[in-house]
């Protein structure tokens, strides 16, 4: 297990100068964000509400990241390292990819990000090597009036393997403070990442970041997304099947309660020709919270041999909760099998009378019922103890 290098906290962001960040390239590089972060207008966005957000008045905060590992890694030639170490130890690798695959002007936040980005998780597989144990990463918000900036890169050279598992988490906070994460994979040709993100923060906190993957010849991408804390989050989510034959497993579950507003923003683009896609989100939410399913697939022209398919489903526990789901499909090839589609609704009265009628308490049958909703993805996690992670965060949001 390694803790990050260093713990600081700097002014808040409009205090914040320049001069403050590191010399050499990389520090050339965080200034220049910086001033494209300051630059740029606050995104837009229909249906996240950050009226009563101000990132300018929080302090940056480092050294909230841990990092797990095996020793295998290392033996078998892949680098793991937290993103402070990496930045010195393989400056030339970052250079190469970092901000490649996400770009520093994405919007206001990851310039945020590239400027200030020292907790973070760096993995290189070489290639031909397939890591057999996962590689997990803990990204802990402190404190309210403070934001933190993780990056997670990951990068598997040819017909390699790796599982990376990376949870956001905070206590309930006093005042409202952010995660402001970047993540960019890199599945070169004939390689495959499991990428399992879980967002588990507490009252308070905001979650607003950028997460891409893009995906070599006849490589793979298996990916889980889970929510179930943070009063906002708005995560934009991206994969690129550029590699003929590239293929994409996407799974997502979100559970809102309360006043929540938590929303996800997967987009597939397929290029590459015969690429596969498959897409399954689900979402429950209570109270008066506020889920959206914002998902497009983009079969771009030449994409000959396209396999897709993007499914949501949003479970409504209260008369007051809200959800969005919007389904996209964008095709410019004419040989290829996509489909799209989306469900909503309450728990069916006659299931729950038939789990009553045999002893079950209203609320009993009820958790039933949801975890039954939620089982479809959950018992296509590779991992057991990610298995049950997921179960314990459903079960505690009823």
């Amino acid at each position: 297990m390694q803790a990050n290098l260093a713990f600081q906290t700097l002014p808040t962001l409009n205090e914040l100068t320049p001069e403050v960040l590191e010399q050499g390239r990389m520090g050339e590089q965080r200034r220049a964000a910086l001033a494209t972060a300051r630059q740029l207008e606050l995104p837009v966005w229909r249906r996240t509400d950050l009226k009563d957000f101000s990132i300018q008045n929080l302090r940056p905060v480092f050294g909230s990241v841990t990092v797990e590992t095996t020793a295998d890694a290392a033996a078998q030639g892949v680098y793991v390292a937290d993103f402070q170490t990496a930045a010195n130890e393989k400056a030339d690798l970052l250079a190469q990819y970092l901000g490649t695959a996400v770009a520093n002007d994405h919007n206001t936040f990851v310039a945020y990000n590239a400027a200030l980005a020292q907790d973070g998780l760096v993995v290189y597989v070489p290639r031909n090597v397939e890591l057999a144990e996962p590689i997990r990463v803990t990204y802990t918000l402190p404190a309210g009036g403070q934001a933190i900036f993780p990056r997670t890169l990951i990068v598997t050279e040819a017909n390699s393997r790796v599982t990376v598992v990376e949870e956001f988490r905070s206590a309930d906070l006093q005042s409202y403070g952010a995660v402001v994460p970047v993540a960019e994979l890199f599945a070169n040709d004939g390689s495959e990442i499991r990428f399992i993100s879980l967002q588990t923060l507490g009252q308070n906190a905001y979650q607003l970041g950028a997460q891409r993957a893009i995906v070599g010849r006849d490589a793979r991408v298996w990916w889980l997304a889970g929510a179930v804390g943070a009063n906002v989050q708005h995560i934009d989510m991206e994969v690129a099947l550029q590699g003929n034959g590239a293929g994409l497993e996407w799974y997502g579950f979100t559970f809102g309660t309360g006043s929540q507003q938590l929303l996800w923003a997967p987009t597939v683009k397929h290029i590459g020709l015969s690429t596969e896609g498959q897409i399954d989100f689900r979402s429950a939410v209570a109270d008066t919270a506020y889920v959206v399913f914002d998902g497009m697939i983009d079969i771009e022209k030449g994409a000959q041999g396209t396999n897709s398919d993007l499914r949501d489903a949003a479970l409504h526990l209260s008369d007051k909760a809200r959800s969005d789901s919007i389904p996209g499909l964008e095709i410019d090839a004419n040989e290829v099998k996509a489909g799209h589609g989306s469900t909503s609704g309450q728990i069916d009265e006659e299931q729950l009378f038939y789990l009553m009628a045999r002893g079950l308490s209203r609320e009993v049958a009820t958790q039933m019922i949801v975890l039954g909703f939620f089982s479809a993805i959950v018992e296509r996690i590779p991992l057991d103890d990610v298995q049950e992670r997921v179960l314990e965060m459903i079960q505690a949001k009823m």
